[in-house]
């Protein structure tokens, strides 16, 4: 049933009960569902299912764009070694020299080094990721 349908509906089944409508009070002996040719008590029972179903509809709808968005955004790493279970670098202190960057964002090409890929995260998400940076003692 169409929603103008559901709502001429309601207004007929209002109508059968004498209340104010647009000004006037009405009362009707019979009410009817448009275009179905059932009783009030029928057309009740059809707004009725057609509401929960509208519910129905519209929960159905929600839980699945929020099943969507969390899917996708509740993952970091998207590249670096996906196939372990769990992503562990050493590196040797020699190898740092005086000064090294370590990807925090999980973006970099050149991972555990930072290549500078969180400026762009950051740009698209409103983000505040950088690197860690070791370095030397002065």
């Amino acid at each position: 049933m169409a929603s103008a349908g559901l709502f001429e509906a309601a207004l007929d089944h209002a109508h059968a009960r004498g209340v104010l409508c647009g000004g006037i009070f009405q009362t009707s002996t019979i009410a009817v569902c448009p275009n179905s040719g059932v009783s009030a008590s029928g057309c009740h029972s059809k707004l009725i299912v057609g509401g929960l179903a509208l519910v129905g509809i519209g929960a159905a709808i929600g839980y699945f764009a929020c099943k969507k968005a969390s899917c996708c955004s509740s993952r970091v790493n998207t590249k670096i070694k996906l196939g372990e279970p769990k992503v562990a670098d050493t590196v040797d202190l020699e190898d740092i020299g005086d000064k090294k960057a370590f990807c925090r964002c999980w973006k970099s090409e050149k991972f555990p080094y930072c290549d500078g890929s969180h400026g762009k995260h950051n740009k698209e998400t409103g983000d505040n990721l950088g690197p860690l940076i070791v370095k030397k003692k002065e």
